[in-house]
């Protein structure tokens, strides 16, 4: 399945959604600058073990102006005060979470001076790089660094974010614990998927109630069939 299927083009794009809902994360497209935005992306990739849901990401969209979502404040506040202000946010993230948001923040601060578009330029835009320096930063940015954290949220600062990366289509991630049945309604065979077509399977999973056309932007969905 390749990202311009007709599952993924209703979960991204048509009106009506997929299963009626859109990506979760698109309500960041229109925060500003492009700095807040994308670290506001980093921040919901880390902080769940699963992608958010939109109620979350809204919640994050809603305080966007917090310190919390500033590197150059984060990296000079003492962890606990930054554990404070994250359960504070009331989105479920674990109570550890605090330490590992501030040392990603003290990682892009001390390397890049708070910027994510130096990090991504200083790797020439190239997703292939990118995640080869994640791979070689664990200790700087742990939990963003990780094999399928690291592409998750690399697809969304491509979508959401708005910083081109190369590459981008040639992003993987395994398969999600439970979704191979899906993946088997689709025809996908292997156990690796592009991070927007995990996305598009698993709210499809969670969702669909097939529905009727004029309710449901994949008209080709295999449970109507």
């Amino acid at each position: 399945m390749t990202q311009s299927s007709s599952l993924v083009d209703a979960f991204t794009t048509h009106p009506l959604g997929l299963c009626g809902q859109h990506d979760p994360a698109r309500v960041l497209a229109d925060v500003e600058p492009l700095e807040r935005r994308v670290n506001l992306l980093a921040f919901g990739a880390v902080v769940s073990t699963t992608p958010l849901s939109q109620q979350h990401w809204t919640s994050l969209t809603a305080n966007r102006d917090s310190w919390l979502f500033d590197p150059s404040q984060v990296a000079y506040q003492p962890s606990p005060a930054v554990s404070v202000a994250i359960q504070n946010l009331n989105i479920g993230a674990p109570g550890f979470m605090g330490r590992v948001w501030w040392q990603i923040c003290r990682g892009v601060q001390g390397r890049f001076k708070g910027s994510w578009r130096s990090l991504f330029q200083s790797n020439a835009d190239d997703t292939q790089r990118l995640l080869g320096f994640f791979g070689q930063s664990k200790a700087a940015f742990p939990v963003l660094s990780g094999p399928v954290i690291s592409p998750r949220w690399l697809d969304l600062v491509h979508r959401i974010g708005g910083i081109p990366l190369s590459g981008w289509e040639s992003l993987t991630v395994p398969l999600a614990p439970g979704q191979s049945e899906a993946a088997s309604a689709f025809g996908i065979t292997g156990q690796e998927v592009h991070p927007l077509v995990s996305a598009a399977l698993s709210t499809w999973s969670a969702a669909c109630q097939s529905l009727p056309p004029d309710s449901c932007g994949f008209p080709s969905c295999p449970r109507r069939q």
